[in-house]
């Protein structure tokens, strides 16, 4: 993206002012986040560790377009084995407002487009062994000898139905 307005202080709360945006004719800027802006958007213990945004305003007749781009780092819970492990996200999103209104607020837009990234089940690797049901050792790491017991629901009815 091109860096057309250096001296453009991008609001850490992303939260642009309309006229300054249509005083320019436009605006393409980029700006890193601190996390902590986004403590709410995943569910504990995943958490995002580092955001950067890039975002382009066009200017039309009655409507600005924002186009933007979103990455960075985050922690995730494997789903398995219980570890942390980082992951990189990047997502695009794209949404217009109405030249009337007098700020433009980016920040709930990124949140969104955050908050869609979230796996519903993260895997630290394909092949995750998770943990024994029994004594709760870490597979990937070793094996702890106990005997899996029949997990089948249906198990109860086996002898029951001859």
């Amino acid at each position: 993206m091109n860096d057309f307005y250096r001296d453009y202080d991008v609001p850490q709360d992303l939260k642009f002012k309309t006229a300054d945006i249509l005083r320019m004719g436009g605006l393409e800027c980029s700006a890193q986040l601190s996390p902590k802006y986004f403590e709410r958007v995943f569910t504990a213990p995943n958490k995002i560790t580092a955001v950067t945004v890039e975002i382009s305003f066009s200017v039309a007749d009655k409507n600005i377009l924002v186009r933007g781009r979103v990455w960075g780092k985050r922690d995730v819970q494997c789903a398995r084995c219980l570890k942390m492990a980082a992951q990189n996200f990047e997502e695009e999103f794209v949404e217009t407002y109405s030249t009337k209104s007098e700020i433009i607020d980016i920040m709930l837009l990124v949140e969104q487009t955050l908050a869609l990234t979230e796996e519903i089940r993260f895997l630290c690797k394909p092949d995750c062994k998770g943990l024994c049901p029994v004594c709760g050792q870490d597979l990937n790491a070793a094996q702890c000898g106990c005997k899996p017991e029949c997990l089948s629901p249906f198990a109860e009815l086996k002898g029951k139905f001859k």
